[in-house]
């Protein structure tokens, strides 16, 4: 017999006692084969740790075997597919044309190369299968910067509409995502994949990247605000930002889509030396910045946004439990509603536990 933490109970353990609750009433009995929704109840009890046996009975099939979660329905749809198959080749041509712009100082066609984009777009928005759905099933997908700058293309796009802009400033918005990140092909790749942490010399090497991408669309016949994406999308409202430490008054408006856009994708992306970072954390992190750094009112509404879209995905929690998002709070969007089974566990309300993956 031990004791052990609730938050660190797994289905199968078998408690040494009963357990009672504060004001007396019985919770569990001695010798209870935990489940999920056992272990949940504990929670809503406040139980803060229970004596366990030191056998653990065999788990049921119920207890181990769960529906197809809703990634795992979209892994398996035709037309998940089909938008993968599209997203490859959009960036195999981004690769190709871009390569052709740096290397030889050559001019190309932006609107071509944005089109493949708008097509794949065009094409998924007629799917069954929402676009924040099929992007959130690429996290496993390597994000190289041909692939970085895709995404932040099409969540621009979807941005834009967030923000309800007309249909001619969000195909801009989208222009600005395809394009805003040039500059990194002329980083070496050694040191923007490189695992640990940067030196201060690499660390101003990567700085330059936006003044190198600046200059690369600069001889292109393109919107001003697509060159001052590549250029300010790194500067922030604070001035704290890089090349220049502008402030929000210097900062475009287009800019400031694609700052907040370029670091969410990075961060729940997958990268040669890290895993992709959970959703829900990223958008933790951010709000701590939303203020200070960010645009607030264009944070707000891409974090809102986005956290809405995770109703219906399958999370697994910092105590081991696995359940279904149902339901974002507006004032506590990291903070979901889960469904365990037939019970709802609302983080709000549990600040010790957290969304750690979507699954």
């Amino acid at each position: 017999m031990k004791k052990i933490l609730v938050k660190d109970l797994k289905p199968g353990m078998i408690t040494a006692e009963d357990i009672y609750s504060i004001d007396g009433q019985l919770i569990l009995s001695k010798d209870y084969v935990l489940e999920p929704e056992s272990i949940l109840r504990l929670e809503s009890f406040s139980i803060y740790s229970i004596r366990i046996s030191d056998q653990v009975a065999p788990l049921s099939p119920e207890m181990v075997s769960l529906p197809p979660s809703n990634k795992e329905r979209i892994r398996a749809n035709p037309e998940f597919r089909a938008f993968r198959a599209s997203f490859e080749e959009n960036v195999a041509t981004l690769r190709t044309t871009l390569n052709q712009v740096v290397t030889a100082n050559s001019n190309f066609d932006a609107e071509n190369v944005l089109s493949q984009t708008l097509s794949l777009i065009g094409k998924s928005e007629q799917s069954s299968i929402s676009m924040m759905d099929m992007l959130l099933n690429m996290r496993d997908y390597d994000d190289s910067t041909y692939a970085h700058m895709v995404n932040c293309s099409i969540l621009c796009n979807i941005f834009a509409g967030w923000l309800r802009f007309s249909q001619t400033d969000r195909i801009l918005a989208t222009s600005c995502g395809l394009f805003h990140d040039i500059g990194n092909l002329r980083i070496s790749e050694d040191i923007l994949k490189k695992e640990g942490s940067l030196t201060f010399r690499e660390k101003e090497v990567v700085k330059r990247h936006a003044l190198e991408g600046y200059n690369i669309l600069g001889a292109q016949k393109l919107h001003p605000e697509i060159k001052n994406a590549a250029l300010m999308h790194h500067e922030r409202n604070d001035g704290s930002g890089y090349p220049y430490g502008f402030t929000a008054d210097k900062i475009s408006r287009f800019s400031k889509m694609v700052a907040i856009v370029d670091v969410y994708n990075a961060m729940t992306s997958k990268r040669s030396y890290r895993k992709a970072i959970c959703p829900f954390t990223v958008v933790e992190e951010l709000q701590e910045d939303e203020y200070s750094k960010y645009d607030p009112d264009m944070m707000m509404t891409f974090l809102k946004n986005v956290c809405n879209s995770f109703i219906g995905n399958r999370v697994r929690l910092s105590n081991g439990i696995e359940g279904e998002v149902v339901f974002i709070h507006p004032e506590a969007i990291t903070r979901p509603t889960i469904q365990c089974g037939q019970k709802f566990l609302d983080l709000s309300m549990h600040k010790d536990i957290k969304v750690l993956a979507i699954i």
